[in-house]
């Protein structure tokens, strides 16, 4: 059980604690000076001292009325499940400027071995929940998990941060989307103001903030990391973003454009007759890198016609086959989808899924849902709803037209006529698209992109377009400097997919901001079955990896190559 300190202690005895003789904090220095009693005191004193603290408002960058800690746990090394160390552990409230407009609810946690940097996480989906900075941030593609040996950041002594974006719900509920402000801390406010409290608690705690502060995301934690580059470029040196949804308007509109056909009379593609395409992707294109090893290493050569698996007169008789309409489903979800308008900076088209080329839609059944029937349920239920569906329904009746009653199946994504001014002024708001990343370029920073080549949420060819528009503007060697792009062979989005790739990408991103060290010669490491433990390089685009020889499952035996 972990002990819940109560918060009447007063900062004069914090302030005493702090004066003894006796006492080495540990953010200075260690606890080598003072019996481990002293020590475990001054932790519990300077924790339960930061509980019901008010931080100003003029301590955060963007508007707000302030914000509030409501509870400072101390969490000791040797309670149950703590694997750790001692920190303290912080919730807090973010208060609107907007009385109608939900707090934002955060967590900071303290290591008493505190190191001098932080690891904000990011959040996913429609957020409404506090990521879990206590455990393994979204550096690798499956989710919460790490290579052997790779601890927390919180146990490095990291401070971790994180929010709930601005609401309490669930990952498929947008309903709070009406609300103005609610809107705007979700698009990205919500990040700025998590970190300026870190930092204004972070000082009260160690007497300074964090000399080195990252952030870690996937999916609309991923989008998240790039809003942090392009907009709060000062707050952060280094970035992780992984299968980010940097274009998440275009997304929205993708998704909806999909459900239309998966939920059309005939159109959904049960699980079963998924694994049958993909055994036939798979017979087809598997080898194609080389060795015949479960993987398709390089899409862009995989040429797959679905109607290689059409069902006699395109009518569905099993499984094992695809009927005309299921055939339109795939299609949709395997073709670009272009806009008669523009999006934020200039975007006009969102790209496919690598539907053909080994995305799995089935491997994780949050995508389409249980059922056909299922897949509509509103609001959206994990493990039966459809999030394509009550994603880019949600978005479309609450941030866009304000309207509960509108249905994304009625919808033209491509053309939505007067909502389209409404569309743009979202985007502006929400995508990530942005090449600016000059402030963030000239003052150190350093962003490692990466995207898995079977991801069922996000297509990587988002990630490659946004690349491509980088280097337009930078150029690619200068970009290689500051950023590192890397697309990683049958990964998909958390869970899923056919490499369940994961790698220490906090290490590589601190070395490189701290020491000047680039990652090179990075090895991924599947930590799924029934492939735990296989290898690969991590080649960065557009290099992707080839067989040469040797055992399979080991990285050794690949070469990056264009």
């Amino acid at each position: 059980m972990r002990t819940r300190l109560r918060s009447g202690r007063s900062l004069a005895i914090a302030s005493a604690l702090l004066a003894a003789s006796t006492i080495v904090i540990s953010g200075c220095g260690g606890h080598d000076s003072a019996p481990a009693s002293a020590a475990v005191k001054t932790s519990a004193a300077m924790c339960s001292a930061l509980a019901g603290m008010p931080v100003p408002a003029a301590s955060i960058g963007l508007p707000t009325t302030g914000a509030t800690v409501v509870s400072a746990t101390l969490v000791a090394d040797t309670d149950p499940g703590n694997t750790n160390g001692e920190y303290c552990k912080v919730l807090g409230s973010i208060h609107p400027v907007d009385f109608n407009a939900p707090d934002i609810h955060a967590e900071v946690d303290l290591p008493t071995n505190f190191n001098g940097k932080s690891v904000h996480f990011g959040g996913g989906g429609f957020d409404g929940t506090i990521p879990d900075t206590e455990g393994s941030p979204a550096d690798g593609f499956l989710a919460g998990a790490e290579p052997a040996g790779v601890t927390t950041p919180l146990r490095r002594g990291y401070i971790t941060l994180g929010s709930d974006g601005g609401h309490e719900g669930s990952s498929f509920d947008g309903s709070f989307l009406v609300n103005d402000e609610a809107l705007a801390n979700y698009a990205g406010d919500h990040i700025k103001k998590t970190h300026d409290f870190a930092a204004y608690i972070a000082k009260t705690r160690y007497g300074s903030a964090f000399a080195h502060s990252y952030f870690i995301g996937g999916s609309g934690g991923g989008r998240q990391g790039l809003i942090a580059a392009q907009r709060f470029p000062q707050d952060y040196d280094g970035i992780i973003s992984t299968y980010p949804a940097s274009g998440i308007t275009g997304l929205w509109l993708q998704m909806g454009r999909v459900s239309r056909s998966l939920l059309a009379p005939g159109g959904y593609v049960t699980p079963a007759k998924g694994k049958a395409l993909l055994a036939a992707v798979m017979k087809q294109c598997d080898a194609l890198d080389g060795v015949t090893d479960g993987i398709v290493s390089n899409p862009s050569a995989c040429v797959f016609d679905p109607k290689q698996i059409r069902c006699p007169g395109g009518v569905d008789t099993g499984d094992t086959c695809l009927s005309d309409a299921q055939i339109n489903t795939m299609t949709t979800a395997g073709t670009p989808l272009n806009f008669n308008f523009a999006l934020a900076n200039g975007v006009q088209t969102f790209p496919a899924y690598n539907v053909f080329a080994g995305a799995e839609f089935w491997s994780n059944p949050v995508a389409w849902g249980a059922s056909a029937t299922d897949a509509i349920i509103e609001p959206g239920i994990l493990g039966k709803s459809a999030f394509f569906y009550t994603f880019s329904n949600d978005m479309l009746r609450f941030a866009i037209a304000r309207d509960p009653g509108l249905s994304i199946l009625n919808f033209d994504p491509a053309a939505p006529g007067p909502l389209a001014a409404r569309i743009q002024a979202v985007s502006a708001l929400m995508d990530s698209t942005s090449t600016d990343l000059t402030q963030f370029q000239s003052r150190g920073g350093k962003i490692i992109l990466q995207h898995g080549q079977a991801d069922q949420f996000i297509p990587a060819q988002l990630s490659i377009d946004y690349y491509n528009r980088l280097v337009s503007r930078f150029g690619q060697e200068p970009l290689g400097r500051f950023l590192k792009f890397y697309l990683v062979p049958g990964a998909a989005h958390g869970m899923g997919g056919q490499f369940g790739g994961s790698y220490d990408g906090l290490t590589a991103l601190d070395n490189w901001v701290t020491k000047g060290t680039e990652p090179r010669n990075l090895t991924i490491t599947d930590l799924a079955p029934p492939s735990t433990g296989r290898t690969r390089p991590l080649c960065e685009y557009p290099q992707w990896p080839k067989y040469v020889g040797g055992d399979q499952n080991l990285a050794t035996s690949f070469v990056c190559t264009n």
